[in-house]
């Protein structure tokens, strides 16, 4: 197996290449457009990859997503929950829980985890080439290395919100520990953002992965013993609210341009 974990430093975001080397096959998560979608295919192309697939965890409120610019690009699927059918403007691909795509012998499962957004997913890796056992599990913005999602990027119309703030943290509590926390402990955590994002806590570690064992013991937000106190206990830690995030996800939701976006920051 192929992974690559690609760091954009100025909002602490990290996207994800995983590949076959045998399938000469590889699929991107949560690309971000301050890369450059272009910027993904020719990685890809350094490894003798060829893009079959883009995915996304969840529409992102802190950053431009390229995923569709990067799917269009090598005409491949652009993949989301299937839950985000009523949200977004634009064709997507939808996958259900549970669902699997084999990118040569590596095996992705998806893990429905919704609470930070309500179409939220993580995706878990296995290797099959050394092992059936599950590799390592990519969170997105569920769960960080010491701290979870924020549950309150709210866009204020309940149509697209789909659950208010208190339903979505407590929403969140039972995903992280009932979801990911029944995973093996010694499955790497590979979140999409660390230390210095806007999109958890005061907690977030710099360290841009971990192991559900460590999260288990050590995560300051899961060690809550119910959902109302974990619901406090992230709003009080909460960070500012990312740069224009209304305007960023509205442009994610398909709602609006990239020209909009770029014309309301000059």
């Amino acid at each position: 197996m192929i992974m690559k974990q690609f760091r954009f430093e100025p909002l602490a975001q990290a996207s994800y290449l995983i590949g076959c080397p045998r399938a000469k096959e590889a699929v991107i998560f949560d690309p971000i457009d301050d890369m450059g979608a272009e910027s993904y295919v020719l990685e890809a192309a350094d490894l003798g990859l060829t893009i079959i697939g883009v995915f996304e965890t969840h529409i992102h409120a802190d950053y431009i997503s390229c995923a569709r610019a990067l799917a269009e690009m090598n005409d491949v699927p652009h993949y989301l929950h299937e839950s985000a059918t009523e949200l977004v403007k634009y064709a997507f691909t939808p996958f259900a829980e549970g669902q699997v795509f084999d990118v040569g012998g590596v095996r992705i499962t998806t893990i429905h985890t919704p609470g930070h957004t309500p179409e939220h997913t993580s995706f878990l890796v296995t290797d099959t080439a050394r092992s059936n056992e599950p590799w390592c599990v990519l969170t997105g913005d569920a769960l960080f290395v010491g701290d979870v999602g924020r549950p309150d990027l709210l866009l204020g119309d309940q149509a697209l919100d789909v659950m208010d703030e208190t339903t979505r943290a407590e929403t969140l509590y039972r995903s992280v520990k009932d979801r990911l926390f029944a995973l093996p402990e010694h499955v790497e955590v590979y979140p999409c953002h660390y230390g210095g994002s806007t999109c958890g806590g005061v907690n977030m570690s710099g360290k841009a992965a971990s192991t559900i064992a460590f999260e288990k013991r050590f995560n300051l937000a899961m060690r809550k013993e119910t959902p109302t106190e974990f619901a406090a206990f992230v709003k009080e830690t909460a960070k500012p609210f990312p740069a224009d995030y209304e305007r960023i996800k509205s442009h994610n939701l398909g709602l609006t341009s990239r020209d909009e976006i770029t014309r309301a920051a000059v």
